[in-house]
């Protein structure tokens, strides 16, 4: 999480359409300004919400947005314990994508995606998940295991 994200979009030079690039509400004040920016660019947009950030912050971006990043924890440092409030956030915007028809936007969770919470955020509605160190990247296990593992837990 940077502050005037913009002003670093000039380094994304080389993403093309494929290339997801999400940016923090909360880090600039020209927040559609931004999101327009990455559109130019040919990305697709994203927005980070932080787990005290509301939803309804959103409800003049939707058009703007292929793809939102709910943070499941306070961003910052690996190893938190998930905020059981965001897998609620996750369901319910789940909820308001689908019924306003905007089933194109993706939704992207961030933090503490364990192999036990990404099956909960899994079954609220995630589309994307940031695996780390509690769970693809765990010393207890190997990469392709765990990848596997985690692979069968969001394709069901």
């Amino acid at each position: 999480m940077i502050e005037r994200p913009e002003l670093s979009f000039t380094r994304l030079k080389g993403c093309t359409k494929d290339d997801i690039v999400s940016i923090h509400y909360e880090s600039t004040v020209h927040i559609q300004r931004a999101l327009e920016m990455l559109k130019d660019m040919g990305v697709k947009a994203g927005i980070s919400l932080n787990p005290g950030t509301p939803l309804t912050v959103l409800e003049d971006l939707f058009p703007d947005l292929d793809v939102i990043l709910i943070m499941t924890v306070n961003p910052g440092f690996a190893g938190q314990k998930l905020i059981p409030a965001t897998l609620d956030k996750i369901r319910r915007l789940r909820k308001f994508l689908d019924d306003k028809d905007y089933t194109d936007i993706l939704i992207e969770v961030d933090g503490n995606v364990s192999f036990e919470h990404a099956a909960k955020m899994h079954k609220a509605g995630a589309n994307i998940y940031v695996a780390g160190s509690s769970s693809i990247f765990r010393s207890d296990g190997n990469l392709l295991k765990n990848t596997n593992k985690m692979r069968k837990i969001i394709n069901t």
